[in-house]
Formats: C-alpha cells, sequence, structure tokens
C-alpha cells in the first residue's frame, strides 16, 4: 500500500504542475483579451468628452473633464504596464495574480465615472467588470464580489447620473430646459423624495435585474471555460501516459539491445552502462555554461542519458575473434572493428524508425556514428573536424574513452582515474574538443566517485 502511494506520488505532482500550468495560460490569454477591451474603453472615455464639446451630450464640462479624464487613466493604466513590462526581462506581467485584480479594480473605476457622467443609458457599461472577470475560469470567489460590485455600481450609476451626468430629458420633461439641466443645484431643486424613489423603481430596479441576467450568463461562461480548462488536463493526462508508456518501451528495447551485446561481451555491457553516467554529469555541467544552456535542455539530455547505451550497439555484428582478441588487433581487423560505428546508426535507423521522437533517433545516431571522431579530424568513420562532430557525440567521446581506462579489458587492465584525466587532458584540442575538456575539468571529482563506485 506504501510502495503504491509512493508511485502515485509524482503522478500527482505532474498533475497538479499541469493543472497549474493550463490555468496559468488560461488566466494570460484573458488578461491579454481584458487589457485590449480597457483599451477600447479609455478611447471610448476620449470620445465621449471630445462629443461633449461639440455639444452631443449637453453635460456640464465641470463634471464631464475630470470624470473622462478619471475614466480613462483608469482604464489605460493596465495596457500601459503590459506595455511597459514586455520591454523588461523576467516573468511577464500577464502571469502575476495581482494584474487579473488589478484589471478588473481598474474596470470598475473607469465604469463607475463613466456610467455617472453618461447617466442611465450608459448602465450597459456596467456589465463589464462582470464580463471581464468571466474570462478567467475556476474564480468564483473573485466573480461573488465583482457581481456584488457590480449591483452597488447600478444605483450610483443612477442617482450619480441624475444629478450630474447627461440629464434624462423624459424624466425631467416639464421642469427644467436642458440649459437650466447642466446646474447642478437646479437638479438637487427637483430631487424630491418620491423623485428618488421614482428613480429606484423605473430606472434602478430594472438594471439590476439585467445585471443579475448578465451575471448569471457570464457565471456559465466561466464554469464552461473551467470544464473545457478540466477537459484539457484530463486530455493531457492521457497522452502523457501514453508518450511515457512509449519511453518505457524505448528504454526496454534500449535495454534488451544492450544485453545482447552484454552476453558477447562483458565487458561492453558494463561500459554502456558506466558511460550513461559520465554523459549525464557532463551534459549537466555544461547546461550550466552560457554557450550551451540553450542547447543543452533539460529534454536534450534526457535523451542523449537514453541514447547513450545505443553507442556500441553496431558491435553485435563484429566477429567473436576480433572483439573478444586478447591482443592487439592488426590493420584488417582494426578495419572490420571501426565499422561498429556507421553499422550502429544503420541499426538505429531501422530498429527506431518508427518511433516518434524523431530528436532522440537524431541524437542516438549522431552518437553511435560519431563518437569514435576526433576534434584535430583524424577520427572515424567520416573523419569529422572541430564543431562538425555533433555536440552528443563530442560529450559521448570523452566519457567512452574515460571509461575504457579505468575499466579492464581483455587486451588491457585498468588505470586509475587520476592518471586517465592526464591522458584525456593532455589531448585537448587533438581528441577532444577543449570546451568539453573545460567542463570534464569541473566534474572530475563526479565522475570519479562513480569510477570507484563501478571499478573497486
Amino acid at each position: 500500500m506504501q510502495n503504491r502511494k509512493k508511485n502515485n506520488a509524482p503522478n500527482a505532482e505532474c498533475t497538479t504542475d499541469l493543472r497549474s500550468a493550463i490555468r496559468t495560460m488560461t488566466d494570460v490569454n484573458a488578461n491579454l483579451f481584458n487589457v485590449g477591451c480597457l483599451t477600447v474603453m479609455a478611447f471610448m472615455s476620449l470620445l465621449t468628452e471630445i462629443l461633449n464639446e461639440f455639444g452631443l451630450f449637453n453635460v456640464n464640462r465641470l463634471f464631464m473633464l475630470p470624470a473622462t479624464t478619471i475614466a480613462f487613466c483608469a482604464y489605460i493604466l493596465p495596457p500601459a504596464i503590459y506595455l511597459f513590462s514586455r520591454r523588461r526581462n523576467g516573468t511577464p506581467v500577464t502571469k502575476r495574480d495581482w494584474f487579473r485584480i488589478l484589471i478588473i479594480i481598474c474596470g470598475f473605476i473607469g465604469t463607475a465615472f463613466l456610467v455617472v457622467i453618461m447617466s442611465f443609458q450608459a448602465l450597459i457599461f456596467t456589465c463589464l467588470p462582470i464580463l471581464l472577470a468571466a474570462q478567467y475560469c475556476n474564480r468564483e470567489k473573485t466573480f461573488v464580489w465583482v457581481l456584488a460590485a457590480s449591483l452597488c455600481l447600478v444605483p450610483v450609476g443612477v442617482y450619480g447620473g441624475f444629478f450630474f451626468g447627461m440629464p434624462d430629458r423624459n424624466f425631467i420633461k416639464g421642469m427644467l430646459t436642458d440649459e437650466e439641466a447642466l446646474s447642478f443645484y437646479n437638479r438637487l431643486s427637483i430631487a424630491t423624495p418620491q423623485r428618488m424613489l421614482d428613480l429606484f423603481t423605473h430606472y434602478t430596479l430594472p438594471r439590476l435585474f439585467g445585471i443579475a441576467a448578465v451575471a448569471v450568463l457570464a457565471m456559465g461562461i466561466a464554469r464552461r471555460n473551467g470544464n473545457m480548462s478540466e477537459k484539457q488536463i484530463e486530455l493531457s493526462e492521457k497522452i502523457r501516459e501514453e508518450l511515457k508508456k512509449r519511453q518505457e518501451m524505448q528504454n526496454r528495447v534500449i535495454e534488451l539491445l544492450a544485453n545482447v551485446i552484454e552476453t558477447r561481451d562483458v565487458s561492453t555491457g558494463e561500459h554502456i552502462i558506466h558511460t550513461k553516467q559520465y554523459v549525464e554529469i557532463i551534459a549537466r555541467a555544461m547546461q550550466k555554461d552560457d554557450k550551451y544552456r540553450d542547447i543543452l535542455t533539460d529534454e536534450t539530455i534526457e535523451r542523449m542519458k537514453n541514447a547513450a547505451p545505443l553507442h556500441d550497439v553496431g558491435k553485435i555484428t563484429i566477429p567473436d575473434t576480433i572483439l573478444l582478441k586478447p591482443a592487439r588487433l592488426t590493420a584488417e581487423e582494426f578495419d572490420r572493428m571501426k565499422t561498429h560505428t556507421s553499422t550502429g546508426g544503420e541499426l538505429i535507423e531501422k530498429f527506431f524508425s518508427d518511433i516518434n521522437d524523431s530528436e532522440f533517433l537524431k541524437i542516438a545516431e549522431e552518437i553511435a556514428v560519431s563518437h569514435h571522431e576526433k576534434w584535430d579530424g583524424s577520427g572515424y568513420p567520416l573523419g569529422l573536424k572541430g564543431e562538425d562532430i555533433p555536440l552528443p557525440a563530442r560529450i559521448m567521446a570523452v566519457a567512452d574513452v574515460f571509461d575504457a581506462l579505468v575499466s579492464v579489458r581483455v587486451y588491457k587492465g585498468s588505470i586509475e582515474p587520476d592518471k586517465a584525466f592526464e591522458i584525456i587532458f593532455s589531448e585537448s584540442g587533438s581528441h577532444f574538443d577543449p570546451d568539453v575538456i573545460r567542463i570534464v575539468r569541473t566534474t572530475a571529482d563526479d565522475m570519479k566517485a562513480i569510477a570507484s563506485t563501478f571499478h573497486k
């Protein structure tokens, strides 16, 4: 039971990470959409002020100019922050929780001033904060307080519009002329209790019902977004599990090939296990270097580590008389031995051509074919030189030679790791890539520790 819990723990962590990633992606997209909406609203605020100057809305300039200015500043603040953040490095502002809250608050502030100054006709804008909040899935707590604030915004807009906003001709008909309605004091003079009650009955209450209806619709949209995200998580989990199964099958095939080699040459079988460890150590160290950080990603290193055991797969075609010969090979025998590189590449392409991971196949072939190439061009099978040799093969070359030096072979004994490193370091720039050797100098202790474990 305990083992089952331990095995399920990584899956639970992966699911949590996946859910968090999808939620973050959804919020980022929602933030981008809402930033666009607020940008449009900012320019609408400017347009409102311009049209009022031409006498279209007939609102007192003493009230209109400050209100539209505040509305514009509130609406434009999130887009301005977003544009500024794009020029800076670090976590994008669209991934920040506070940015989501800022968008909604600024939407409220801008809308409050706009609906007051534009009076009852603009109360449809009260829906804006609700629709902004609906873009974020699984945010029901946020949605509740947004709804409550929006409902409070309705009477603010109605009564604020009566005193300060664009005059409603139907409501003041027979009491004030358009010119008289520009005065706050004239409006205050007709604000009787009965008229305030009529405002609530005929203007506020119907709009509260309308806002509530919009809120129900927006809540449905938010929940639908949440359900779609959950479905996306489930589908991603199924895909991840399928890829995991294929990866496990691929690794089992690699292990099977390694075991086939080991039945013919015990030292080679051990060798492919050891070099896998060395390749990972060297690659992880090189990943920290600025030159290789973008090249040696975690995914690339994982592929290199899994492909490393295949570097000598071509030796299964080499006769035992050559592979197990306890003496120095003749020139003809060595030429035959060298074919294990190109043959290894052909076998990998044949065995793994149907896998979906083309990058793994490429790395595995590069390692198998080119791990005996030398930096000065004197290696085989193609005589590649310098950086023409694929980087995975350059790393494999060091791991391969190091393990060969510290291991017992049918034709030689082992040497101490320190002596092995002296030999390897002395061939920097001739056999090995100087950059790889520079990094290996920093990993020598880790590699010696593994060597001491394997070669006691």
